[in-house]
């Protein structure tokens, strides 16, 4: 059990080992460039240093901290992304142990391709378009885009298995759009006891056919990682509220969800009812939702691959949810 803990708290660690395009978000603050990272057991400046390629006397003045503060499970960093470990050009030399790791931005609504440039690093929009495989500067709301990289080696840090050797070229991975949404075939009914503990999940009939080929359960990929929370933590938190839909490329093929919801620790799993009909899926938290009038009111967005499953339809831009997730008592 205590294996399985660091496992999800170790962020940067966790989600290499179950990589997705949009699993390191770069987020941006009066003009600096940063990523999240949350704190696992007998983890220190130094080795959270090592993961990211960074001196941990620049991480520490970052959050307002000194090297002599002790660090907490689930405490909050943000790690500076500077000169020594990220970069946006360039290839290793054959013998450096070092690979450029692709760091993701969320597309938010009436962004394009200049104005993200524009906040990364004056990005040219030939280098984005050429990263993410676009043939036109059409994006869509949700789509995750490569827009750096994050310099790391491969001997310290476990985030170099997602690693390119040269930056010029689309990265592997990163398709040309993100299909629409569209109603997955019924897969199986399911049903849930209430409250918040570990849901029961009952197959009532057989499985149809379905590209989804993970998600033998009908309820995702990331199922386990949400018993091995419930596992680790002793309290759960229900929220209700109004969900609505992003696009992205994840999860039709792999049952791989994601959400966006503002308050909760980027890396959590979170189990999603759709309340119109008990149908349940499991997801990842990528980060907050994006600011904006489109967001205000709403507890959740989720991957249109995840609105599939819960038989939400192009039609309906925001259905009613319930959202529950493992925490740690205090």
């Amino acid at each position: 059990m205590k294996k399985l803990v660091i496992i999800w708290l170790s962020f940067g660690i966790a989600f290499v080992l179950k990589a997705q395009p949009a699993d390191l978000i770069i987020q941006s603050e009066h003009g600096k460039l940063f990523l999240h990272h949350m704190v696992g057991a007998k983890e220190n400046f130094y080795s959270i240093g090592r993961l990211y390629n960074i001196s941990p006397k620049e991480i520490a003045p970052f959050n307002g901290l000194s090297l002599s503060s002790g660090l907490e499970i689930d405490q909050q960093l943000r790690i500076p992304l500077l000169a020594s470990n990220f970069t946006q050009h360039g290839a290793a030399a054959a013998d450096a142990d070092e690979v450029f790791v692709p760091l993701y931005h969320v597309v938010a609504q009436k962004e394009g391709l200049y104005r993200i440039g524009q906040n990364f690093n004056k990005v040219s929009v030939n280098d984005l378009k050429t990263w993410n495989n676009l043939s036109s500067e059409t994006i869509s709301n949700g789509q995750a885009l490569v827009v750096g990289f994050l310099r790391v080696k491969t001997n310290l840090s476990a985030l170099a298995v997602r690693g390119i050797k040269r930056i010029g070229g689309s990265v592997a991975g990163t398709p040309a759009a993100a299909p629409p949404v569209v109603t997955q075939p019924e897969s199986r009914a399911v049903t849930t006891t209430r409250p918040v503990e570990e849901p029961v999940v009952k197959t009532v009939e057989t499985v149809q056919n379905t590209a989804v080929q993970n998600n033998a359960e009908g309820t995702g990929f990331f199922k386990s990682s949400y018993r091995e929370q419930a596992g680790s933590f002793s309290a759960f938190k229900s929220e209700r509220g109004e969900a609505a839909v992003f696009k992205s490329t994840s999860g039709w093929q792999d049952a791989k969800y994601y959400a966006l919801m503002n308050n909760i620790i980027p890396g959590t799993i979170v189990r999603i009812t759709n309340t119109g009909n008990s149908r349940i899926i499991f997801a990842k938290v990528l980060g907050e939702l994006p600011p904006g009038k489109e967001n205000e009111g709403l507890l959740i967005r989720i991957s249109n691959a995840a609105a599939a499953e819960l038989k939400v339809t192009d039609k309906e831009l925001k259905f009613s949810a319930e959202v529950a997730y493992a925490k740690e008592g205090r």
